[in-house]
């Protein structure tokens, strides 16, 4: 298979993967209030599925050295299935909280494998350009799945998308073929190859924690939007459309670094797209009505494209080859930390006023921005990354 249609390939089984997950984001939390769970419990079921996440991506490595890359994503596609289908059934609070920690168990699974597949298809000088094409699928998903999601719920039930994403999961589980069958270097342990990661490629480290600033923003927006939403009037419909208006604009944004990569990187675009993701959140509760809110989160998706792109192309031209799966288990591992703080930490503050759980995305903003202001010049920051290579890292970065 060439570069390019294994870029394509490995493209669709993340739109089946995302498409499943975002179909159930836009009433999910709905489902939870309906069943009387205050706001502190709905952003603890939510946030449970990633701290699982979190666990699993951190020993993807060991996982694909003992099982491979290809059976890792099959059991991610097929634990999926089971556990979006049983989750409408189940009765307890003990029972949501299980369910969603072993969907996150066995999705974590697959996100390492899928990016270090990516990073692996293409030279240095294309990866920004294979990212680009990868994540325009990924937005494909953030489209479809949200939109399907709310006219589900609101025409069917707020069972029903639990139903339909686990069926596409299922279907999606041919594209795991995808992926090369490749048993990544045994380590011994995790630990080890994080500890070898940190001293061959110490800047990879900065890229994560600016992962977890952007997913912390996101996922504040996505728990509680549809709360602030539905008190505004909204229908679950209406609010799977604004999250369509978002994913639209993420992928008009993706196309564009896709056609522009070689010219203009989107490194330099991380800034105003941390401002405007986070500034654009904080405002969400004093937006009224379903314009407002449909134009301030596509506004903040054209730019927001901008962020996984650079972090993902950094974190594949700074890491070795033989840990690129630890690597890309380190940058999920810190998007899942900020899909669990988000929801976990807006859902306390949601106890006061579901204000303050938008609110809360200001100081994290603030932090990532110091971050990249603090970091050293870019002519300087080449330097450091060579020396870097001549400790292993095999390719220059493509800045």
């Amino acid at each position: 298979m060439s570069p390019a249609l294994r870029i394509h390939a490995l493209g669709l089984a993340a739109l089946g993967a995302i498409t499943s997950i975002l179909m159930v984001t836009p009433v999910l939390p709905l489902d939870l209030d309906r069943r009387g769970l205050p706001p502190s419990h709905v952003g603890a079921v939510v946030g449970i599925m990633s701290l699982a996440l979190v666990f699993t991506e951190v020993l993807a490595s060991t996982a694909t050295a003992r099982i491979g890359r290809r059976r890792a994503g099959l059991i991610a596609f097929a634990g999926s299935a089971v556990m979006l289908a049983s989750f409408p059934s189940v009765t307890s609070l003990w029972g949501l909280y299980m369910n969603r920690a072993i969907f996150g168990a066995v999705r974590g699974l697959l996100w390492p494998v899928m990016f270090a597949e990516v990073a692996d298809a293409a030279p240095a000088e294309r990866r920004g350009h294979a990212f680009a094409t990868f994540w325009l699928y990924f937005g494909l998903g953030q489209l479809i799945g949200p939109a399907l999601g709310g006219w589900l719920g609101d025409r069917v039930s707020l069972a029903a998308p639990f139903y339909a994403a686990a069926a596409l999961s299922f279907l999606a589980i041919p594209t795991a073929f995808a992926i090369r069958p490749q048993h990544d270097p045994a380590t011994g342990n995790p630990l080890a190859a994080f500890r070898e990661l940190f001293r061959r490629a110490p800047a990879v480290p900065r890229s994560w924690a600016l992962t977890s600033c952007n997913v912390i923003v996101f996922s504040v927006y996505a728990t509680f939007l549809p709360l602030h939403a539905a008190s505004r009037g909204l229908s679950a419909g209406a609010i799977g459309l604004i999250f369509t208006g978002g994913a639209l604009a993420f992928i008009a944004g993706q196309d564009l670094l896709r056609r522009l990569g070689h010219r203009l990187s989107a490194e330099r675009f991380l800034i105003p797209a941390f401002l405007a993701r986070g500034l654009g959140v904080a405002a969400t509760p004093f937006l009224p009505s379903f314009w407002p809110l449909l134009l301030a989160n596509a506004g903040t998706g054209v730019l927001g494209a901008a962020i996984p792109n650079a972090l993902t192309t950094r974190i594949a031209n700074q890491a070795p080859r033989t840990l690129l799966v630890a690597a890309m288990g380190g940058f999920n591992a810190s998007a899942d930390l900020g899909f669990f703080l988000g929801p976990v930490v807006g859902g306390a503050l949601a106890g006061t006023a579901l204000r303050w759980a938008f609110l809360m995305v200001v100081p994290v903003t603030a932090a990532a921005l110091l971050l990249l202001l603090r970091q050293q010049p870019v002519g300087h920051h080449r330097g450091e990354e060579q020396g870097e290579i001549g400790h292993g890292v095999s390719e220059q970065p493509d800045r």
